[in-house]
Order: structure tokens, then sequence, then C-alpha cells
């Protein structure tokens, strides 16, 4: 596996706070990796790209993690990884968003990014509400964050990418309204994204 931010943040939390047993939880979290790839080897590409990216390396960091801190302390690190990572692309999208213009067409570049991504060939299932060139409002009542979160018997890991969505999405424009009251991953039966042009 092509080493992502989860990774390499696990390496160096290892390296700091674990020098003496680093080489050993860097080796169990590939181990587990490898493991969970032949799990899902069936998998669609599409789906794949999520897997790898952080579903599979997050639920191996976190198990790993538990072998030498608390697992209330373990995912409080797992969601520091993803919430520092959530920011950086917050700060970039806020950035871009100086452009004139540019925020009155993110809730068409969200929908076509959630089309392409989040699609049921990845193991997503949405309905969609409303999608102008103003407002794109749908209910996500699937996802692979989720159902992977829930075989492995950690669901309480779901909230830290669910999390991510706050933080990448919230106040990127004093004219954008990010708006979501619910999440599969807190336990309620759907994720209700929302995303509007304020006028």
């Amino acid at each position: 596996m092509q080493k992502n931010y989860l990774i390499a943040a696990f390496e160096k939390t290892s390296e700091e706070r674990f020098p003496a047993q680093a080489a050993q939880l860097l080796a169990s979290m590939h181990q587990r990796i490898e493991v969970l790839r032949e799990d899902n080897a069936g998998a669609s590409r599409e789906k794949w790209k999520h897997l790898e990216s952080q579903i599979m390396p997050g639920i191996a960091i976190y198990e790993v993690l538990q072998t030498v801190v608390s697992k209330e302390e373990a995912l409080q690190i797992l969601h520091s990884y993803v919430n520092a990572h959530a920011r950086k692309y917050h700060t970039l999208f806020r950035r871009l968003l100086k452009l004139p213009g540019l925020y009155h067409k993110m809730p068409g570049i969200f929908a076509k990014g959630v089309e392409e991504k989040f699609g049921s060939a990845a193991g997503f299932q949405f309905i969609t509400h409303e999608a102008t060139k103003d407002v794109i409002q749908f209910d996500m009542v699937r996802c692979p964050y989720h159902d992977a979160c829930q075989k492995y018997g950690c669901p309480e890991l779901c909230r830290c990418f669910c999390d991510s969505d706050d933080i990448t999405y919230d106040g990127l424009h004093p004219k954008l309204l990010w708006h979501r009251t619910k999440t599969l991953g807190r336990g309620d039966d759907c994720c209700d994204f929302g995303l509007r042009v304020t006028k």
C-alpha cells in the first residue's frame, strides 16, 4: 500500500511516543492492512480508492494503537490525524474561493464530486432532494466507511471521517452555508448533506 497521510502520521506518533516499540507497531499495522486487503479483494476499483486511502489504514492503525494506549486515546489520536488532514483541505478551499464568483459554483462542483467519487460503484447510496446551481441537498443512506467500521467492530471510528466533512466544508465563504444535522457514523439513519449559496 502506498503511504498516505494516516500511515505517515502513525509513523511519526510511533517514533516520537513509542520509540522502543515503533518497528513492531508499524509491522503490525502493515500486517493488519494486508489482511484487510485480502478480505476486501473483491471490491470495485471505485470502492478500493476509499478502502486504500482511509478505511483500511484507519482501522489497522486504530487497532494497533489500542495495544499501547486505551481505546479512548487511540480514537482521539486517529481523530487528530483525520482532522488535521481535513483542515488542510479547508484552508486550500478557502484560498480558492477568494477568486471572484467561484463560491457561486460550489454547489454544482460539490454535486459533481459526489456523483464521481461517492456513487453506487464505490459502495455509497444517496437520495438527492434538491440540485440547482445554488443548492445541493441529499441524504447519504449507505456508506462504505460506515459499513466497514461496523463490519470490523469499530463503529465509533466512523465518526472521525464524518467530522472531517464538517471541518472541510463549514465556513468556507460568507455566502456559502454548509448544513448537516445527521450522520450514519453518529448513529443516525442517514447523512443529510447540504450546501447552498446564501442571498
